[in-house]
């Protein structure tokens, strides 16, 4: 009865959290500003002689050069590709060489482009400007594009986060802390570990599963038309994100390794730092002040590799004597306190280095990291009543008391899997940029 009430509570703990997840992202469900179009050549409503040999975009964040596409739209519905390159003075640009388009006859174009910014976020949007004299103004307009100007989504979509890639970097990024960490306690621990050990392998499994699963997630969401073939992908692995990407999950696979052929679980946990360390420098950390940002993550994920791995190993660990019982449970106990203040202040400094405007409050962004710090303080409360608590009980109950607190820990990991969820819907929204660099993209898409 206590088995099937722990696990009708867990279920229940699950589905509230996946509940109240979904109703403060509705709530929050505003647009929050990707990579921005902040200025161009020619500027968006302006009237040129001619097409000029060569047009130049300058966007708000850093731009991967190779996956931007830019093409014009002229009256009959005629597209003209452009070829598309980086800016060598300026990370944040892109040129596109006019080439044949340079001779398009007067009237109205409206220029589309589609690029992918430095932490892997695709976003297209288009403008009209004028060839010609006014005297000779078309009157045929320039029809609106089919898609809408800002970022583009693959699949269906949770405030704007497409919700395929964001749960399989979630599960990726899930399973490679709790592999790390459970493997961190295994080594530690002088007591039987061969269902530990069982646990282990399935999460060295998963993860690289769940990480190039999230690859192909990914290319196939930052593409234009959203499908994937050779030219795609082999753009998309030569950018600076896609070779991250790659690099991840291929070390993803090295404890697999270590794990099915070498059995070894030492040095399985030596190889799953390179994938840890590498994961700190994807998504935001990469694009916004690096050299802050991404070490704080790396600090940021080893913490919560700890926390993870410590409730994993009690849920999963062989119910040997009573005094090893003990004596893990207070290990993970005390390791577990500490992740948790390392967590709270490494994830306050990531939080102050990458929202640059008060408005990220009332964004999507901002939603859920109010969300995950929710999660958080739902954790601490479990910890501390497991130390208040359920601990103490160990010496005077034994096996009840453990069989007790393996099963609250339990619950405690369904509410953990929420939070790390939710980290992988963040890495697909962006905090708000501040108001007038906006309101700049906005009015270069206005059709004039």
């Amino acid at each position: 009865m206590t088995k099937r009430h722990g696990r009708l509570s867990a279920k229940r703990v699950g589905l509230a959290g996946a509940l109240a997840i979904a109703l403060v992202l509705r709530v929050f469900a505003i647009a929050s500003a990707h990579a921005t179009l902040v200025s161009s050549e020619p500027a968006a409503g302006s009237t040129v002689a001619s097409i000029p040999a060569r047009l130049r975009l300058v966007f708000s964040e850093p731009i991967e050069p190779g996956m931007a596409k830019v093409s014009l739209v002229v009256a009959g519905g005629r597209t003209v590709s452009l070829a598309a390159s980086g800016d060598p003075h300026d990370v944040h640009a892109i040129v596109a060489e006019a080439g044949d388009a340079a001779t398009l006859p007067p009237g109205e174009v409206r220029l589309m482009w589609h690029v992918v910014s430095a932490d892997g976020h695709p976003v297209g949007g288009s403008f009209l400007f004028f060839v010609g004299t006014s005297a000779v103004r078309d009157t045929v307009p320039i029809p609106e594009p089919s898609t809408a100007p800002e970022a583009t989504v693959w699949g269906p979509a949770i405030a704007g986060a497409p919700l395929i890639p964001a749960v399989l970097r979630g599960l990726g990024i899930g399973c490679l802390l709790a592999l790390c960490g459970l493997l961190s306690f295994i080594a530690m621990s002088d007591a039987n570990t061969d269902r530990a050990s069982r646990a282990a392998l399935w999460l060295s499994v998963a993860t690289p599963l769940f990480l190039g699963l999230h690859l192909l997630a990914w290319m196939m969401n930052a593409s234009p038309d959203h499908h994937l073939d050779s030219a795609w992908l082999a753009t998309s692995m030569a950018s600076t994100v896609g070779k991250v990407e790659v690099l991840r999950s291929g070390l993803a696979l090295l404890p697999l390794w270590a794990l099915a052929l070498a059995r070894r679980n030492g040095l399985a946990l030596a190889l799953t730092f390179p994938s840890l360390l590498v994961s700190a420098a994807v998504g935001h950390s990469a694009a916004i002040h690096p050299m802050w940002a991404v070490p704080f993550k790396a600090v940021h994920l080893a913490a919560l590799a700890v926390w993870i791995g410590g409730l994993l190993w009690i849920v999963v660990r062989e119910r040997g004597d009573e005094q090893s019982a003990t004596t893990d449970i207070m290990r993970v106990s005390t390791l577990a306190l500490w992740a948790v203040v390392i967590v709270t202040l490494s994830g306050i400094v990531q939080t102050l280095i990458l929202v640059q405007s008060p408005a990220a409050v009332r964004s999507p962004y901002g939603a859920v990291v109010v969300a995950k710090i929710v999660g958080v303080l739902i954790l601490v409360a479990f910890g501390a009543y497991h130390r208040r608590r359920l601990l103490p009980a160990i010496a005077a109950r034994g096996r009840e008391a453990v069989a007790t607190l393996q099963s609250s820990v339990a619950r405690e990991l369904a509410v953990f899997c929420m939070v790390i969820l939710l980290g992988g819907f963040l890495a697909y929204l962006t905090p708000p940029v501040s108001g007038d660099a906006h309101a700049i993209s906005h009015s270069a898409r206005t059709v004039p």
